[in-house]
């Protein structure tokens, strides 16, 4: 399809036009966003807006990479002293905040294509190559890499469709006045009820916020991925550990 103007020009408008999507996304969700709401948006007619995206699937692409960048911006290599199991609990949690940082994030990142257009592939090449450091195959590397974006991902979902997400900056007093704990049956599924009493009474009351609490859940669930991880490293055939210190 023949484009209008030069590629640079081309280019600066379809940064706009994925601003003003990312725009319309915050404001009004999801499931409002269509390439004719979009058009309307930015004074356009729907034909002229398929001269610089093609079709909504590129659109959402766009929009997960540019949402995502900053993100990815943020991850650091590792760091004098820090462990690769820190360093990826942490781009755990980095990417978690990203996501929930716009309305949506998580379903827009979803359902991209995020390998087509490099969304996450400069964090995917750092984590290879520290867990290769570290004497792991790429393959198993490249395996655990995913499963803990994968994770990420899943839980940023959750969270930003559960109905107490507007709740993101209440005190846990208030999240427990609003929807207090779910009353399970003791006599029926003890351990449940006892192990969610402690969770919402002892757990999440030591934390002064929603967010708070969110995150170090958040955080124990990808800690326990990392340990499963670790287990392996010994994967890595010595032939292979060999060949990578050359």
């Amino acid at each position: 399809m023949t484009r209008h103007g030069t590629d640079d020009a081309v280019a600066d408008r379809r940064r706009e036009i994925v601003e003003a999507a990312l725009t319309l996304l915050d404001d009004e969700g999801y499931e409002r966003l269509s390439l004719r709401r979009l058009a309307k948006h930015l004074g356009m007619h729907a034909p002229g807006l398929y001269w610089y995206i093609e079709s909504k699937q590129q659109l959402i692409d766009l929009m997960a990479k540019a949402a995502v960048d900053d993100g990815v911006r943020a991850v650091r290599p590792l760091a004098d002293g820090q462990t690769w199991q820190e360093w990826l609990v942490e781009l755990a949690c980095t990417m978690r905040r990203t996501l929930l940082a716009r309305r949506d994030g998580a379903r827009v990142v979803a359902g991209a294509f995020v390998m087509r257009n490099g969304t996450i592939t400069p964090v995917i090449e750092q984590a290879l190559e520290i867990l290769e450091n570290a004497g792991f195959d790429r393959f198993v590397a490249l395996g655990g890499t995913m499963t803990v974006l994968r994770y990420t991902t899943g839980i940023a979902l959750d969270e930003q469709a559960s109905p107490v997400q507007e709740m993101s900056g209440a005190s846990i007093a208030e999240h427990l006045a609003k929807f207090p704990p779910p009353e399970i049956d003791a006599g029926q599924w003890p351990r449940t009820a006892d192990a969610l009493r402690s969770a919402f009474e002892k757990k999440l009351g030591d934390f002064p916020g929603m967010e708070e609490a969110r995150e170090q859940l958040f955080r124990f669930g990808a800690q326990m991925i990392v340990r499963g991880l670790a287990e392996n490293v010994s994967s890595a055939r010595p032939s292979e550990r060999a060949d990578r210190g050359r």
